[in-house]
């Protein structure tokens, strides 16, 4: 492991040290795997809380309840819908504050039980500087971030969770299915499961070698799928995922990230 990295780690390790329980904002993404995994090592009682509602993927909610389980967390299942919070009801581009400030709320009620519990979540030194702002919502309602805090950038993360053994550090950020509608586009339950469904079939194409590559679709309001990859044997079975899911006619971009647009 390089040597910044193992700094970062003994930087996350010190800090953890503090923090005898844990309560993680668990999406099932790298950075909270990893924040869980870290805590794990550093001895600490880790309760994960994953938030389930309409803005997230069902199967990406089955795939983390089912990480958690596996890796032996105390696992809380938190329902929660941002959709009536005016910031994502009107998809404003403070949309993001709107929904982490309700989430945080949520969270800490369901922490009722574990009063010692530090609630942390997942963000790390890159989403410090990039436009997050949930971040924000955080800091009011004292969420600690212990991987910005120790300086771990994305790829530190990645080279840490390689380097002590986490599944899948090479993981794909998912960002919540808000972030496929452009800003002032309401969103509606029914729209974001539609999307949901769509992108799970657009995934599936290849099976386990991902066909597509990483993938969103967006509307603006017009559709937009953004894909990594697109093999010419596929195109027609996505024009049919999309014609079924009332997408079509859509957009089709290939190649280069799919983030960074309406902020991931």
């Amino acid at each position: 492991m390089p040597v910044a990295a193992r700094e970062r780690a003994a930087a996350l390790q010190s800090l953890l040290g503090n923090l005898p329980e844990v309560a993680v904002a668990f999406s099932g993404g790298l950075d909270s795997r990893f924040l869980c995994h870290a805590a794990l090592l550093c001895g600490c009682r880790v309760v994960a809380l994953h938030a389930h509602g309409p803005h997230v993927p069902r199967q990406e909610s089955l795939l983390a309840q089912s990480w958690a389980r596996q890796h032996g967390l105390h696992l809380l299942l938190v329902d929660y819908n941002p959709l009536p919070a005016p910031e994502v009801a009107g998809n404003s581009r403070q949309r993001c504050y709107g929904c982490k400030r309700g989430l945080v709320a949520a969270l800490r009620r369901a922490l009722a039980r574990w009063p010692e519990a530090v609630l942390c979540d997942g963000t790390n030194a890159d989403d410090v500087l990039a436009l997050r702002p949930g971040l924000r919502a955080l800091a009011e309602g004292g969420v600690r971030s212990p991987l910005a805090e120790a300086g771990m950038s994305k790829e530190v993360v990645r080279v840490v969770a390689r380097g002590t053994g986490l599944d899948r550090p090479d993981q794909r950020a998912r960002p919540c299915l808000l972030t496929r509608l452009a800003y002032g586009l309401a969103p509606r339950e029914d729209l974001l499961l539609r999307l949901a469904r769509a992108e799970e079939k657009l995934e599936s194409l290849g099976g386990a070698a991902g066909g597509l590559g990483d993938l969103r679709l967006r509307l603006r309001p017009e559709p937009l799928l953004q894909a990594e990859f697109l093999p010419d044997a596929w195109r027609e079975q996505v024009e049919t995922v999309l014609r079924e899911a009332g997408f079509w006619p859509c957009e089709v971009r290939v190649g280069g990230s799919p983030t960074g647009f309406f902020d991931a």
